[in-house]
């Protein structure tokens, strides 16, 4: 891996990268927000659920009404660890799906809008390399933040859900579907939600208006996953490779033709402030 590493970029471009990663590190809101995912969506939800599902009476109805959306419920189960998988192969998949893309967002919003309003975008134009490799280069690096992040949170949840299956007892969580999800799915809406962001590099004033403006496309992501919840369709193995490979189609031309349309007089042009509207005395 770091032999491919070392052979992708050359010394100048990692140095950038290493820059990035760094930046990303020092900056105080994006480090809260990049360690609040994987503590929210992949700690607080599972044992919030865990909790939820030692406390559900055998005779609920909210899991009836669950289990006609699956055809795969285990049988032999208590209604509790019934409860535990239908959050771990219905609702999680949701929940874990929003952390790459999120962090992708937030992290190439910083990369590309930040210095750009900051005003450091100038000196590091200067770079030995044309500007869409310069892109490029800062697209890798925040997709190589976004991965960090959404590893750390898969280990995360593998052990919280794990705590979860073994005192309910109920059937381990991860399958071919989030097999898919985590190894295929994941990487591809890093690359998508980085790619979106960094379009968007020319529009935004700030991180936090880069970050407004590409949240977005969580919409879209959100759409499928509310379509499974209302039966319209089950998201297993095979759909989520459809999936995979429609959003790799997506990347490949954002990635490859999107950053065309840059150019250096693009990047270095500021936005003018919005306007601040003058208070009024009313008497």
């Amino acid at each position: 891996m770091k032999k491919l590493f070392y052979k992708l970029f050359s010394k100048a471009e990692r140095a950038l990268m290493m820059k990035d990663l760094s930046a990303l590190c020092r900056r105080r809101l994006i480090l809260t927000l990049l360690i609040a995912l994987p503590l929210v969506f992949a700690v607080a939800f599972p044992l919030l659920f865990l909790f939820v599902s030692a406390m559900v009476s055998p005779e609920s109805s909210g899991v009836e009404q669950f289990k006609n959306l699956l055809d795969n419920i285990p049988q032999g189960t208590d209604e509790r660890a019934q409860m535990f998988y239908i959050f771990t192969a219905f609702i999680s998949p949701m929940l874990f799906m929003l952390i790459p893309l999120l962090s992708a967002i937030i992290t190439a919003s910083y990369t590309f809008a930040g210095e750009r309003a900051h005003g450091t975008m100038e000196t590091l134009l200067f770079a030995p390399f044309s500007v869409r490799r310069f892109l490029q280069v800062k697209a890798a690096s925040s997709v190589l933040a976004s991965g960090l992040v959404t590893a750390v949170s898969f280990i995360l949840f593998f052990v919280a859900t794990a705590i979860g299956d073994t005192v309910l007892k109920a059937p381990f969580f991860f399958d071919l579907s989030w097999f898919v999800l985590v190894f295929l799915l994941s990487p591809a809406i890093t690359v998508l939600g980085v790619t979106f962001a960094a379009m968007l590099t020319v529009k935004a004033r700030s991180t936090v208006e880069s970050i407004q403006i590409s949240g977005y496309i969580v919409l879209p992501i959100l759409l499928i996953f509310i379509g499974q919840i209302m039966g319209l369709y089950r998201l297993n193995s095979i759909a989520l490779l459809i999936l995979t490979a429609i959003i790799v189609g997506i990347d490949l031309c954002l990635f490859n033709f999107g950053f065309r349309r840059f150019t250096a007089e693009k990047l270095l042009t500021r936005l003018p402030e919005k306007p601040r509207k003058e208070k009024t005395n009313v008497y």
